[in-house]
């Protein structure tokens, strides 16, 4: 299975006798013999299935199958490859375009990054209390709002993120609230930064140019 970009909104998978999960809808054009089925949560199985249904993270997915090639896009978002090599991706589920049947999907409960904390990072991100996890060896492609940067969190290097310019992360990474408040802020003086996302750890963060 081959991901490439044909260009910065279109996603092109080749498969040769393989499975990839895609969003439902997301299909623009087809070459060779390809089969397309509903799928509920890609490889996460019942439990997977189970917590979705339960949660806001339903991703609404469909599979293809067979040889050839699939171009995918959606609403002229800009797309972006993430190479997974045994690490896991936290990402909300709507940022989620295309991934490879290999990897494992699966559901996170916000408060088990930081206690409180992690919930509060949950709300101040619009992402609410869970998100999705992509993990194992394989691609995805994710969706955002202009192209994206990947910013290297590690060797005793910090990263600040504004919540509402943040995609996701993957690796060792833990996050935080920080806030930056003030008398100024409190008069409206302040930077109108007075909250931000702390990441410290090993891993990849990723940001879109463009405040939700």
């Amino acid at each position: 299975m081959t991901f490439q970009l044909l260009n910065e909104k279109l996603l092109e998978v080749a498969l040769q006798n393989e499975e990839v999960f895609a969003k439902r809808g997301s299909m623009i054009a087809t070459t060779g013999e390809i089969r397309f089925a509903p799928a509920h949560s890609g490889n996460g199985g019942f439990q997977d299935m189970a917590m979705r249904a339960a949660t806001s993270e339903n991703m609404g997915l469909m599979s293809a199958t067979g040889r050839g090639t699939v171009l995918y896009g959606r609403r002229g978002a800009h797309v972006t490859i993430i190479p997974l090599r045994g690490e896991t991706l936290y990402i909300e589920s709507e940022s989620v375009l295309a991934f490879d049947s290999r990897l494992r999907t699966g559901t996170y409960f916000q408060g088990n990054n930081g206690g409180a904390m992690g919930i509060v990072r949950g709300a101040a991100t619009g992402q609410g209390l869970w998100t999705t996890t992509i993990e194992g060896q394989g691609e995805v492609a994710i969706l955002s709002e202009g192209e994206p940067v990947a910013l290297e969190v590690g060797g005793g290097k910090t990263v600040f993120v504004d919540p509402n310019a943040y995609i996701g992360h993957k690796g060792q990474v833990q996050s935080a609230i920080h806030t930056d408040v003030s008398w100024k802020t409190a008069i409206g003086q302040g930077s109108g930064e007075s909250f931000q996302l702390k990441f410290t750890g090993q891993g990849t963060v990723y940001v879109q140019p463009s405040e939700r």
